[in-house]
Parts: C-alpha cells; sequence; structure tokens
C-alpha cells in the first residue's frame, strides 16, 4: 500500500488588522474547499473571524480563548492529527493565527514527531499593515517584527492607504531578507499559496494561472541524472531572495526511490515520492520574480550539482 503524500501546511501571520482575514476568504474562495482545511485562532472567547471565513467554506476549525502558541498549542496539534487522518486526504491546511501569535511557535509544532510523517511546512506569510506598522510602539512593535523575521514573504497590505514615500520608509524599516509584496485587500497570486502538489512538475507548470505574468515567470528544468545529495543541500541553501518557490521531483545519489523536493523562502524539504512515474532523475519548476534574471545562474548552479 503506498504511503500517503505528506500534506502542505501554509500558516497566515500579522499583527491585529493587518488583513489576514480577508486574505483567507480569498484562498478559499479560489480553492478546491473540499480538499483544503482552514484552523483560525482567535485570541478572545468569540471567534469572529472563522466565522466570517465558516461563510465560503464549511471547512474551518475554530481554537479560541487563547493564543495559537502557548496556551491553546496543544489543542492546535490535536487538530492537525485529526485532519492528517481526513480521508480523502487533504491537499493543504491553512492555519491563521491570531494577531498576537509569535508563528515560530506554530512551525515548531508542525514539525513535533506526531506530524512528521504526515504534514510539512510549506510557508509562512506574514501581513503587514502598510498604514499602521510605524505607529506599533514597545511589545506591539517587537511581536510584529517578530512575525516578520519568521516569514517566508511578507505581504506589505493596504499600501493605498499611504504616500510613496511613507512606502519607502516602511519597507526600510522592516529590514526582512524575504520578498515583499506590496498589496491592496490582501491580493496575492494563487500561485505562490495554492500551487498544486507536485504530482509531475509538467502538470505544475501548465496549471500556473498567468493572470500575473508580468510580475512573476516560472520554467522547467529537467536533468537525465540524479542529484548529489550534499552539493544540492549547499546549493538549496545559497539561493537568492528572488526565487519564490522551487518544487519538483528529484533522485539522489545512492538513492533508487525519488523525493519530492519543495524549497520556498530559506526552507527547503525532502519527503520519500512513492508510486511516482519518473520519466526524469531530476525534474523542477522554479518560480522567480520577472525580471531578475536568474534562470541561467540557477541552472548553472543545479547542473553543478549531477552526478558525473
Amino acid at each position: 500500500m503506498n504511503k500517503l503524500p505528506s500534506i502542505p501546511v501554509t500558516v497566515v501571520s500579522g499583527f491585529l488588522g493587518a488583513g489576514k482575514t480577508t486574505l483567507l476568504n480569498r484562498l478559499v474562495q479560489r480553492a478546491d474547499s473540499g480538499r483544503l482545511a482552514v484552523i483560525v485562532n482567535d485570541f478572545g472567547e468569540l471567534n469572529i473571524d472563522a466565522a466570517i471565513i465558516a461563510e465560503v467554506t464549511d471547512a474551518v476549525y475554530s481554537l479560541q480563548n487563547g493564543c495559537i502558541c502557548c496556551t491553546v498549542q496543544e489543542d492546535l496539534l490535536a487538530q492537525l492529527v485529526s485532519l492528517s487522518k481526513l480521508r480523502p486526504a487533504l491537499e493543504r491546511i491553512v492555519i491563521e493565527c491570531s494577531g498576537v501569535s509569535d508563528p515560530q511557535r506554530i512551525v515548531q509544532t508542525i514539525g513535533y514527531p506526531q506530524l512528521r510523517d504526515r504534514l510539512h511546512l510549506d510557508a509562512v506569510v506574514t501581513l503587514v499593515d502598510a498604514s499602521g506598522f510605524q505607529a506599533l510602539e514597545g511589545d506591539m512593535a517587537r511581536l510584529s517584527r517578530a512575525q516578520v523575521a519568521c516569514a517566508d514573504w511578507v505581504l506589505l497590505n493596504k499600501v493605498d492607504l499611504v504616500t510613496p514615500e511613507q512606502l519607502q520608509a516602511i519597507r526600510s524599516s522592516l529590514a526582512c531578507r524575504a520578498p515583499v509584496f506590496e498589496t491592496v485587500q490582501a491580493e496575492l497570486p494563487d500561485e505562490l499559496l495554492l500551487a498544486p502538489p507536485v504530482r509531475s512538475s509538467e502538470v505544475l507548470f501548465k496549471a500556473l494561472p498567468q493572470a500575473h505574468d508580468q510580475l512573476f515567470e516560472s520554467w522547467v528544468w529537467n536533468s537525465p541524472r540524479p542529484l548529489q545529495a550534499t552539493a544540492l543541500r549547499d546549493w538549496l541553501a545559497q539561493l537568492p531572495a528572488d526565487l519564490l518557490r522551487l518544487k519538483g521531483l528529484v533522485r539522489l545519489d545512492g538513492n533508487e526511490q525519488p523525493y519530492w523536493l519543495q524549497h520556498v523562502g530559506s526552507r527547503s524539504q525532502f519527503t520519500l515520492a512513492t508510486g511516482q512515474p519518473t520519466e526524469h532523475a531530476a525534474q523542477l519548476v522554479f518560480i522567480a520574480r520577472r525580471g531578475s534574471d536568474l534562470r541561467q545562474e540557477l541552472e548553472a548552479g543545479i547542473s553543478a550539482t549531477q552526478v558525473a
């Protein structure tokens, strides 16, 4: 019996009022709601965010009356274990943190032994309210910066409410390595958050929407030879921030079984691929910022990891 694929988990973070629920509403309206589950945490006794999202999908699970990164962390773990057992299996889980949560604790929970073979972290997305970020002080400012520091992508939201000068000042003060997207109403391209699970890179490449082709470029790289595991990991650790996603199937030297490789931000994950037909020893999809001119550099780098 083939082992079920690991379910990707997206963590949505951001301080109070940054636009997390708006983003979640967009996602559930565009996704296959039967294969997507949303966990919503609210610090108070009444989970308003969950109620709002429940208007567009039934697959909402509420964790309230406490912070998801401390008071209700055990509830989160139990909920994730339960969701991982659903059949047919989910294609994605999205966790909306409360505005006062540190997403790093949620990331740690996803890595617990009970979940390690069932789920994997796909990305941490942090929203920042451009109209209110500079007014944060003390503990609130420190928490907001901690949320940004943990992010694979940052959405600088509500940019229509600030001047160009204010926007530039905010971008400078964020001082984060993660790519920053300026958004209005938390509008983020689907190909970044809801890219299909990697079954075949050609399938993924054809599935990418073209509405944002002026912002992003995508291409497929194939190799007839396996890749050297150590060289590949070293190359992954040095990838530039303008490479937004890397997904695909790879065979590593000394291993007959292929692996799914998923890279986002500064995080890479290898998951054993079971029962997958492989026409190529390596087959990867790259998604980068358009105009970054990375293709030649990236392909030269990964080609150097091929087994001789």
